[in-house]
């Protein structure tokens, strides 16, 4: 199946993204998947990692840290006999969860269902030891670079300091603590900030291109605080994360953000990853007000259009997404969240396939 040199390639994956980190036209727009679902690992590439990423032609090979529930690390259903579906709701990453995390978020099948911390003492015990050495596989990282180095490398990590600080306080009561609380609030996302600095520099020494920092800000129609909250709860700490690490830092996140993106580009984020189609965020109005200073990876719909298996509505999102998207470079093709279960195998292969022949920029 694997057609990841469809035509004539001009760049290798890690020329391909770095010319378009630069914001140039590299020969074609790299494929981005900032999370694959075990059920494709097994399907596509025989319970292989990076031989599914092979296959589908994934430019950016992800390297990701583990966590821990109740002593059980993250990850488990890409493990060769995972937990059963029922208590895998909230997808591979966190499947065979129950309990409460090392962060204070509380999971019930695999799946969140809210936060614990609501006191000081409740934050303390909830911020957890950097254990850098149990949360990267650094022989298996190393091996990839030894064996890939014609890949790019970048690290996931879904721990940005606001909305870690959200999921362990629970939406609602975070809500709360901004007026009552507003202290310990602040104090969460210090402590996070220094938590995800250190635990993306041992990254960074293992040689990543960029980092993505996951801070999931936005519900379908507005983002979870004011714009005012975000230059106080975000912003600075945003900085902080930028000036802290020697490569890019690039934001993902759900839901509407686009108020936002002014102070992130302030911040120095240098890329953005998301921008969900369903929740108004519109790649073409994105590109053309902050394509200058971001790189832009998104906005494939992974919700309907790649839950079904009409191909050639599946063509024509991507065909969509290349013309909102990839002129004049500073552009990956991504799906706006990650390949879940729910998305159709054959709709994946499709978008994947399709997207390498039709990403080739005109002057190749």
């Amino acid at each position: 199946m694997r057609f990841a040199n469809i035509g004539t390639a001009l760049m290798n994956s890690r020329e391909r993204v770095l010319t378009t980190i630069r914001h140039k036209e590299p020969d074609r727009v790299p494929l981005f998947l900032n999370a694959v679902d075990a059920k494709f690992v097994k399907a596509i590439g025989g319970g292989n990692m990076v031989e599914t990423w092979r296959q589908l032609g994934i430019d950016v090979c992800i390297i990701g840290r583990s966590t821990w529930c109740e002593g059980k690390p993250s990850g488990l259903g890409y493990f060769p006999h995972p937990p059963p579906p029922e208590e895998s709701l909230g997808g591979s990453g966190y499947a065979g969860w129950n309990g409460i995390d090392e962060f204070g978020r509380e999971w019930k099948h695999g799946r969140y269902v809210r936060g614990v911390v609501a006191t000081r003492k409740d934050l303390h015990k909830y911020s957890p030891e950097l254990r850098l050495n149990e949360r990267y596989n650094r022989a298996m990282i190393e091996d990839w670079k030894k064996n890939y180095p014609d890949h790019a490398f970048a690290l996931l990590s879904h721990a940005g300091p606001v909305g870690l600080t959200i999921e362990s306080f629970g939406l609602i009561e975070f809500c709360y603590a901004l007026y009552d609380k507003r202290s310990l609030v602040q104090e969460s996302v210090e402590l996070k900030t220094e938590w995800f600095i250190e635990t993306a520099k041992y990254a960074v020494e293992l040689g990543v291109d960029f980092v993505i920092m996951g801070d999931d800000m936005g519900f379908k129609a507005h983002g979870y605080v004011s714009p005012f909250d975000f230059k106080e709860l975000a912003f600075p700490y945003y900085r902080r994360i930028v000036d802290s690490l020697s490569v890019p830092v690039f934001w993902h996140s759900e839901g509407y953000v686009r108020d936002y993106i002014p102070m992130a580009i302030e911040a120095g984020i240098k890329g953005l990853h998301g921008m969900e189609p369903e929740a108004g965020m519109n790649m073409g109005e994105i590109k053309k007000e902050f394509g200058k200073d971001l790189v832009l990876l998104g906005n494939a719909d992974g919700n309907q259009i790649l839950c079904q298996s009409d191909l050639e509505l599946v063509r024509k999102e991507v065909d969509r997404c290349l013309k909102e998207g990839m002129e004049g470079g500073g552009y990956m093709f991504s799906i706006a969240g990650s390949a879940h279960e729910g998305i159709e195998t054959e709709a994946l292969v499709e978008m994947c396939r399709y997207l390498q022949e039709a990403g080739v920029y005109p002057n190749q």
